[in-house]
């Protein structure tokens, strides 16, 4: 059965090294209990629904995981471990959706991107299917919403610039009340795995053009 991973690591700051100093991770994964979803081609159960608590910042995940088509009992699944990492698994002839929305909960509550100018996704590894695509919005505390979509198409660090969602000058980073990530694969049975996504600023940016030294640096911390 082919896997796809997702760990889209904990909003919070870090500095693991010069490259990624100032970078804002957005979920480290770590739930517990352990989030497990699946859909399937039955009546009732081809979309699955789940509302998990990031341990380090209380923002709130929602997850959606939709089966679109397959044959017989293909499924497509999504497992959340509490080491840090999204496993989603679309069966051979089988396809799926995954969306992840974050948000604070309270009245008012809203998370600060100002100063970060790009999306970092560390893609460690896709199969021959054509990667992935995605779909980022952001929406701010007066209900503005920006966004862009993307494809991901071989291993490394993809950066997805906040430019390239096209924002207006009415549109706020410092008051961003949802971000949210919309995951489809290019094909049946795909295989892809991301180490980390997060958001990073301008100087962070280049360097990691420049080196790609982010996701070791990320893994490093994982091990610790």
């Amino acid at each position: 059965m082919n896997k796809i991973k997702v760990l889209f690591s904990a909003l919070s700051l870090f500095a693991a090294s010069s490259v990624s100093a100032g970078t804002l991770v957005l979920d480290s994964f770590n739930y517990n209990p352990e989030l497990n979803i699946e859909a399937t081609p039955d009546a009732g159960f081809q979309v699955a629904n789940a509302v998990v608590t990031s341990a380090e910042t209380g923002a709130l995940a929602s997850y959606e995981l939709t089966w679109l088509t397959g044959a017989g009992v293909d499924t497509a699944k999504g497992n959340v471990f509490g080491s840090g990492s999204l496993s989603y698994a679309e069966e051979p002839l089988s396809d799926g959706t995954l969306e992840i929305s974050y948000t604070l909960p309270g009245l008012g509550s809203s998370l600060d991107f100002s100063g970060y100018t790009d999306f970092y996704f560390d893609v460690v590894n896709i199969d021959g299917s054509g990667g992935f695509d995605v779909m980022l919005t952001l929406e701010d505390s007066d209900g503005t919403t920006i966004s862009a979509s993307y494809t991901v198409v071989s291993t490394g660090v993809f950066l997805a610039s906040f430019a390239s969602m096209s924002p207006g000058p009415d549109f706020d980073f410092s008051q961003v009340v949802s971000a949210t990530a919309f995951i489809d694969s290019d094909g049946l049975g795909d295989d892809f795995t991301l180490d980390s996504v997060g958001l990073v600023p301008e100087p962070s940016a280049l360097a990691i053009l420049g080196l790609g030294f982010i996701g070791l640096g990320l893994r490093r911390r994982k091990l610790v």
